[in-house]
C-alpha cells in the first residue's frame, strides 16, 4: 500500500469547532452581509415590512409559516449570492465570462425568490389591504 506524501495529507480548512463557536462564526457572516451589502439591507428592511404587516393584519398562524419561510429563502439566497460574490472577488478582479456568468446566475436565483415571496406576500396581505380600504 503506497503511502501518501506529507504534502498531500487531507488537513481540514478549520479546526473541528464547538456549536457556540459555529454559531459565532455564522453570525458573524450574517453581520458582514448586513454591514457591507446594500441590498441586503434592502431585503431586511423588506423583511421589517412583512413582519410589521403580519401583526398589524393579524395574519394566521398558516400565514405566518409561509411568511416566514419566504423571508428565510430569501435571505438565504441573498447571503448566498454575497458569499459568491467575495469568493469572485478573491479568486480574480479580472474580467472573466465565467465568473461572470456564475454571479449573474446567483443574482437570478435571488431575483426569482424575491418574486415569489412578493406573490405570497400579495395573496396573504393583498386582501386583508383591500378590504381595510374599502
Amino acid at each position: 500500500m503506497p503511502s501518501t506524501p506529507p504534502e498531500e495529507v487531507d488537513v481540514p480548512f478549520q479546526p473541528n469547532r464547538g456549536w457556540v463557536k459555529r454559531f459565532a462564526v455564522a453570525c458573524r457572516g450574517i453581520k458582514i452581509a448586513v454591514r457591507g451589502e446594500a441590498s441586503f439591507f434592502v431585503h431586511l428592511f423588506v423583511t421589517a415590512m412583512a413582519v410589521l404587516a403580519g401583526v398589524i393584519f393579524g395574519i394566521s398562524r398558516r400565514e405566518w409559516c409561509l411568511i416566514i419561510l419566504c423571508i428565510s429563502i430569501v435571505l438565504c439566497a441573498e447571503l448566498l449570492n454575497t458569499s459568491l460574490e467575495r469568493l469572485a472577488r478573491a479568486i480574480s478582479r479580472e474580467e472573466n465570462p465565467d465568473i461572470r456568468d456564475a454571479l449573474d446566475i446567483a443574482s437570478g436565483a435571488v431575483l426569482v425568490v424575491s418574486i415569489a415571496a412578493a406573490i405570497v406576500g400579495l395573496l396573504v396581505f393583498g386582501i386583508r389591504a383591500a378590504h381595510m380600504l374599502t
